[in-house]
């Protein structure tokens, strides 16, 4: 009896640590995601409905590559130059913008 209470609160545990970390790489893509957008803009429709197609190993990429973007608009007003980013940034760059335009 008490090895199946062990089981049962370890699989509670171990599922709830899952649906945390879930919930925070989709918290940290939003906050990339809408990093520097003018409040009124639908970037909050878009930006959920790319983070449904982002999934797997590139994600981080990509909420890095837009985090490294926001900064280049905050410091300087123009665009991140792509060339500037290592390739695993440029690739996730080029998820994110190919998921917006499904998205749009």
């Amino acid at each position: 009896m008490k090895a199946v209470s062990v089981v049962l609160w370890s699989a509670t545990v171990g599922l709830a640590l899952v649906a945390f970390s879930a919930a925070a790489q989709a918290d940290d893509f939003m906050d990339a995601c809408l990093g520097g957008t003018s409040p009124g803009t639908d970037m909050s429709r878009i930006c959920a409905c790319v983070s449904g197609k982002v999934t797997g190993a590139n994600r981080a990429d990509v909420v890095e590559a837009l985090r490294r973007s926001n900064q280049a608009m905050a410091d300087t007003s123009k665009p991140i130059d792509p060339s500037t980013l290592p390739p695993n940034l440029m690739r996730g760059l080029q998820t994110f913008v190919s998921a917006q335009a499904d998205c749009m």
